[in-house]
């Protein structure tokens, strides 16, 4: 169900003047910006309101400061349990632009947009980008693909440019370093805009012989099995991916409790550690605000994505780690 709209104006007249200053120098966002897609302040994180294709508030992505906790994960979704979106959909209305570039993460796209670039990307980072996107895509004359500089943003811009034929994989460069994305080059790198502009200029479309890899690849995920059969690819996730090891992603220092491990909750705001995962069980427990489940259910919960993606993220997971 979409959350009232005025939540989003309320939360943005609450930005504190060190989540501004946080925006501004840490994440290079103009004043512009900040303001245009109504970043604010819920009390304790950084809101980025998302909204659907009709143009409904449909949850919040919550980012945290730089100075937080660094048990605390560096960004989740609230309310939990939404299908992913494209956050972008306000650009691809009548009359459609002439270019967009797809990138990977809320703030990599806010910092395009803040350069004046306009901009898109999915709300479950690399391992999912949604068919419906990809079609209102198709009508954008030129697109661009910059994802992150690690084998999951490459996996990832290749799986949109099978989606979307015309597009064109923009490569970041080696001073980035490893991981490194569109806000380390513009913010810690001091790029400008024309030094992003020469990257587009040298973008490629994706080879044919990697295009056909990743074509059979989309097929293989999708015959693993449907929603109505679902065992044989819910056992091959539980068997293959530690609970620990995906958790460890969204809750950094957890501690081992005997057999247990131990620590802050990302689905609620946790002030002690309510969070215990059961690693030989395949399962964790938040005895703070009850969420529980296996591993699918963790990467539903705290990438707010429905079973289906949820699966495809954890099997692109898998595959990377082979």
């Amino acid at each position: 169900m979409p959350l009232a709209p005025s939540l989003a104006n309320h939360y943005a007249s609450q930005l504190t003047p060190d989540a501004f200053e946080y925006l501004v120098n840490d994440r290079g966002l103009s004043v512009e910006v900040i303001r245009r897609f109504q970043l604010g302040w819920n009390g304790r994180r950084i809101t980025i309101p998302i909204f659907d294709r009709r143009g409904r508030l449909a949850f919040f992505k919550l980012a945290r400061l730089a100075n937080d906790s660094p048990n605390s994960p560096k960004m989740v979704c609230w309310p939990t349990g939404n299908r992913a979106e494209l956050y972008g959909w306000e650009h691809l209305g009548q009359p459609k632009p002439g270019r967009i570039v797809v990138c990977e993460g809320e703030f990599d796209r806010l910092v395009l947009e803040s350069h004046g670039i306009r901009a898109a990307t999915g709300t479950a980072g690399a391992g999912v980008f949604l068919k419906e996107g990809a079609e209102a895509l198709l009508e954008v004359p030129h697109i661009f693909v910059c994802y992150d500089r690690d084998e999951a943003g490459r996996a990832g811009a290749e799986r949109v440019a099978v989606l979307i034929p015309q597009a064109r994989i923009v490569e970041l460069p080696e001073e980035v370093g490893p991981g490194g994305d569109i806000t380390d080059f513009f913010v810690r790198l001091g790029k400008s805009i024309r030094d992003f502009e020469d990257l587009i200029e040298k973008a490629r479309p994706l080879p044919e012989g990697q295009r056909k890899k990743a074509q059979l690849e989309a097929a293989r995920r999708s015959g693993l099995g449907h929603l109505d059969h679902p065992d044989p690819r819910v056992r091959a996730i539980r068997e293959n991916i530690p609970m620990a090891k995906v958790a460890s992603q969204y809750v950094q220092g957890l501690m081992k409790s005997g057999s247990r491990l131990v620590g802050l909750c990302p689905f609620h705001d946790d002030h002690r550690p309510s969070l215990v995962l059961y690693p030989d069980e395949g399962r964790f427990h938040c005895y703070g605000c009850g969420t529980r489940g296996d591993v699918i259910q963790f990467v539903m919960e705290a990438e707010c994505l429905r079973f289906p993606q949820a699966l495809r993220v954890l099997e692109e997971y898998v595959q990377h780690r082979a």
